[in-house]
């Protein structure tokens, strides 16, 4: 039983120390209550959030220093490494025109030199300037790194001269004249070199003042300037070659040729009138001989005249015994050749 007590005693012992254990925890928790003084502790929570506050604002105001400084420092090292550098410095003005303008004009024009910074200039300004005279049709302007810069300039290729003896107008003038594009532009020429001279003429006695760097819309104009661009395909040694186109009137032009052809052609109606004129010389060659003028305004009974004597030979209509007719140039017979361009300048 003694025993039996002592294991109970035991047991109780070993609950009884978990139940001081609990009743010591709740005991440090009562005294730790009891210790604390609740004006104290306000002041010191108070206090805690007024020094997290100062951090916080400490923080924010650091943040917008280093917000504001990076700016300000990026555009100081980039001023330095880039504006302040003379390596960056123009050294090299690369100039390309394929016409008349030089590098000398140009630089004068676009107002760039070397030793200018190259990263302060302003290309699209450069363009605009340059693109303003009537010669050029187009610019690009580029920097090359680190002191390079490039002005590519495409000028506008003259195909004939204006003339207008009314308005004072004169070809090979380079005071009174004025150049015209396949667009039709007006501009001034700048260099009367050989080529230049021996330009296609087209004149107007009733064209509109020509004021450099527009373009025209009149329809006799354009109509010349598409003779003058078409007109050397009817032949390879360019015979065909304008040398003067009219503007006649309202509906048809007059053209002059290097060979001395003189052609009339419809305005309204040009590519047309070339497709009968080139027939019209073909068959002319084959008798052997050359037109003097021709009137393709028509599209029927095309009148046309030789240039010089003709060979009656050539064009004989008198019938030829049966079986002497010639045939050995391979060609057909001289009176079935004269027949075929009556047929062409007939209408038939």
């Amino acid at each position: 039983m003694r025993k039996k007590r002592g294991i109970l005693n035991q047991r109780k012992k070993q609950r009884g120390g978990i139940f001081r254990r609990r009743h010591q925890g709740v005991d440090e928790t009562e005294w730790i209550m009891l210790e604390a003084d609740p004006g104290s502790s306000t002041g010191r929570i108070n206090k805690t959030v007024r020094s997290r506050a100062k951090i916080w604002a400490i923080r924010g105001l650091a943040l917008a220093c280093l917000s504001v400084s990076i700016p300000y420092g990026a555009k100081w090292a980039h001023n330095e490494i880039f504006f302040e550098n003379d390596e960056f410095v123009l050294k090299q003005l690369n100039f390309q025109s394929d016409g008349v303008l030089t590098a000398a004009s140009l630089s004068e024009i676009s107002n760039v030199s070397a030793g200018m910074k190259l990263l302060e200039l302003d290309l699209e300004k450069i363009r605009e300037r340059i693109s303003k005279i009537p010669v050029v049709q187009e610019v690009v302007v580029s920097r090359e790194m680190p002191d390079r810069l490039n002005i590519m300039v495409k000028e506008r290729m003259p195909v004939a001269w204006i003339s207008c003896p009314p308005l004072g107008v004169r070809p090979g003038d380079m005071e009174r004249g004025f150049l015209v594009d396949e667009g039709g532009y007006l501009f001034r020429c700048l260099d009367l070199t050989e080529g230049i001279q021996s330009l296609p003429i087209i004149e107007n006695f009733a064209m509109a003042e020509p004021v450099e760097g527009i373009q025209l819309t009149d329809d006799g104009m354009l109509g010349a300037i598409d003779l003058v661009l078409k007109s050397p395909e009817l032949s390879e040694d360019g015979s065909m070659e304008v040398q003067l186109v009219r503007v006649r009137n309202e509906w048809s032009l007059q053209c002059r040729y290097r060979s001395g052809l003189q052609t009339v052609f419809s305005l309204y109606d040009v590519d047309r009138g070339l497709e009968d004129l080139e027939l019209v010389l073909k068959q002319a060659e084959k008798i052997g001989q050359h037109l003097a003028t021709v009137d393709v305004s028509m599209s029927e009974n095309i009148p046309a005249t030789f240039a010089g004597p003709v060979d009656p030979d050539s064009i004989s209509a008198v019938a030829e015994p049966l079986g002497t007719t010639d045939y050995s140039g391979g060609g057909a017979p001289v009176d079935e050749k004269e027949k075929h361009l009556r047929s062409i300048l007939n209408g038939g």
